[in-house]
């Protein structure tokens, strides 16, 4: 499903969070964090990720680790482990708020070499199943082992809006029955209010015809102008994030 909105002089493609650009070589380029690690950064000086994002991230966590109840579904013994996967761990802001729910299953997927190394330096491979490569190599082999998940969560970086698109094929699969939840960072058309509002209708449309039904639920956030000094371009624009909240159709 190919979302496009036309003008006199554009057509505009809507591309996932920090990605306005998209970066093929991310992977093999270097990162690093900032002189106070409240950024991730690429060769370019883009963020991959930053410690705005923190309060969001622990509403994300808080929606991907608490199941949808049915009162008419009767749960068995073994749904009751909390199952979750993250996609993109960056600088592991919702994982350490994944955490304080205390998941029986935590699977996260982490594709950039630097990234890996600092996860295993801060001993994540301890407290968590992490699984080190791209998500398109990484995820049929989780569905190739049957796992599913009560909530998931995706935040990469350098893809483009396809590669979500890709991604929520996925979903159908991975995504428990009845009572999952998904989610993922909506930094859509970030610049711009009237396609941040195509882009979401956009996943809405895709997402519901593989059975989902999307919620945006609006969440105040400021970010300071000085957060964003020694980054060359902001990824957030505004003071309205909304949230996707994404259940299986009753």
């Amino acid at each position: 499903m190919l979302c496009f909105v036309h003008s006199s002089s554009l057509t505009f493609l809507f591309v996932h969070h920090q990605c306005q650009n998209q970066k093929p070589e991310y992977l093999s380029q270097a990162v690093r964090y900032n002189s106070n690690e409240t950024a991730l950064l690429d060769e370019d000086n883009d963020a991959i990720m930053m410690d705005w994002e923190k309060p969001l991230m622990s509403i994300h966590a808080s929606i991907i680790c608490q199941r949808q109840t049915d009162q008419n579904y009767a749960y068995s013994e073994e749904e009751q482990p909390l199952r979750i996967l993250n996609v993109g761990f960056g600088m592991g802001i919702i994982d350490e708020e994944i955490q304080k729910y205390k998941p029986s299953h935590h699977a996260i997927i982490e594709a950039h070499p630097s990234v890996y190394e600092r996860m295993k330096a801060q001993k994540w491979d301890q407290r968590a199943i992490v699984h080190f490569g791209k998500w398109q190599q990484v995820v049929p082999k989780l569905l190739q082992a049957g796992l599913k998940f009560d909530g998931i969560f995706f935040d990469t970086y350098g893809e483009h809006w396809l590669d979500m698109e890709d991604f929520h094929v996925h979903v159908a699969q991975l995504l428990e029955k009845p009572h999952g939840v998904y989610s993922f960072f909506n930094g859509l058309a970030p610049d711009n209010v009237f396609f941040h509002g195509v882009a979401c209708e956009c996943i809405k449309l895709q997402l519901s015809s593989i059975g989902l039904d999307v919620q945006f639920e609006p969440c105040e956030i400021e970010v300071k102008e000085s957060e964003w000094d020694g980054i060359r371009r902001k990824y957030w624009h505004g003071n309205t994030y909304y949230l996707p909240i994404c259940v299986w159709k009753k």
